[in-house]
């Protein structure tokens, strides 16, 4: 595994230190209506542009509030830079055109910080950056958006999660199944698909419903513990967006915990491969963490310690990993 040069790893500190939630980030403009000159600011969000009025050019306010914006838009620039840096020449991985755009209004509606978390591949391009190396399957392009609503604690007034992807993309809808009250999962017309997941609750049931958020969630096994510990990281759209994630040692461990559990051999491939390159590098810069994190999720029980042993012989990392040896059959 090849490390990332300090002076973009330096770059990619600098953005998240100094990342700033701004919903009026924008441009400013002057209009003559009537003779009489106002004050506009131009926002974008997702695929959508928005102006408003700020008023009256000659206005005191107007002209601070203007300023302030103009000072923020400066700011933004630079961070424009630096994310485009470390796309073009850190080579580090971005989210694609839609799915930045799905991130980007996720973002801006406050769910990241209200314990929505972005898990999946999209999320695994956020990695490189936080643990200092280059990930060989990072840069592989994915359409599909996962997100996980096990730890989400919903703010007073929550729009539908369909309005919100609707700002990214207004072509999103909705995908039935026959036994939906509320849709799981959306599509936009050119294939993004986004999935809302939760943990499996007690009673088994295949969908959890999210009222608050007007959708539902599909239950799946281990989901749980890819969200109970996580981070804040900056995926390389825009200039830049604030996501949660969960850390590269959870992110990793469930990696093998799912793939014994893929229909798909594709699908099961991608898991054992991301789950390998993150734990070759953190067996290098953190070995006695991941030893714990493998230890504890073992301790679970034994469908949790079966699957995360075959999945670490499949990648030939079982003498690695202290996994104990077989009991010797008796004649």
């Amino acid at each position: 595994m090849r490390a990332i040069p300090l002076s973009f790893l330096t770059m990619y500190a600098d953005l998240a230190q100094g990342f700033e939630f701004a919903d009026n980030i924008g441009s400013i403009t002057t209009r003559k209506i009537k003779g009489k000159s106002y004050v506009y600011l131009t926002t974008k969000e997702g695929a959508r542009r928005k102006q408003r009025s700020l008023g009256p050019a000659d206005d005191p306010r107007v002209q601070k509030e203007a300023s302030r914006i103009r000072a923020a838009a400066e700011r933004a620039r630079n961070m424009r830079t630096i994310v485009s840096t470390l796309k073009q020449k850190a080579r580090i991985p971005a989210p694609t055109l839609p799915i930045g755009r799905v991130l980007e209004v996720v973002s801006r509606a406050g769910l990241f910080k209200r314990g929505i978390t972005l898990v999946g591949t999209a999320a695994y391009q956020t990695y490189p950056c936080i643990i200092g190396h280059y990930l060989p399957t990072a840069p592989f392009t994915t359409n599909d958006v996962d997100l996980s609503v096990v730890e989400f604690k919903p703010g007073a007034n929550e729009e539908d999660i369909e309005v919100v992807l609707r700002r990214a993309d207004p072509t999103f809808e909705p995908r039935w199944h026959a036994e939906d009250r509320l849709p799981k999962v959306f599509m936009a017309d050119h294939g993004l698909r986004v999935d809302m997941l939760t943990r499996v609750e007690r009673g088994g049931k295949p969908s959890v419903e999210i009222d608050e958020l007007g959708c539902a969630a599909a239950a799946l096994r281990f989901q749980e513990y890819a969200t109970e510990d996580t981070m804040e990281a900056i995926a390389l759209y825009g200039l830049g967006v604030l996501v949660r994630v969960p850390t590269p040692i959870r992110f990793a461990v469930h990696k093998l915990l799912i793939a014994q559990r893929r229909a798909t051999a594709d699908k099961k491939r991608k898991d054992l491969e991301q789950a390998q390159e993150l734990i070759d590098i953190l067996l290098e810069t953190d070995e006695a963490a991941m030893q714990d994190a493998l230890d504890e999720a073992r301790d679970r029980g034994k469908s949790w310690q079966s699957a995360i042993n075959a999945s670490l012989r499949e990648v030939g990392r079982e003498a690695r990993q202290r996994i104990p040896p077989f009991p010797v059959a008796r004649s």
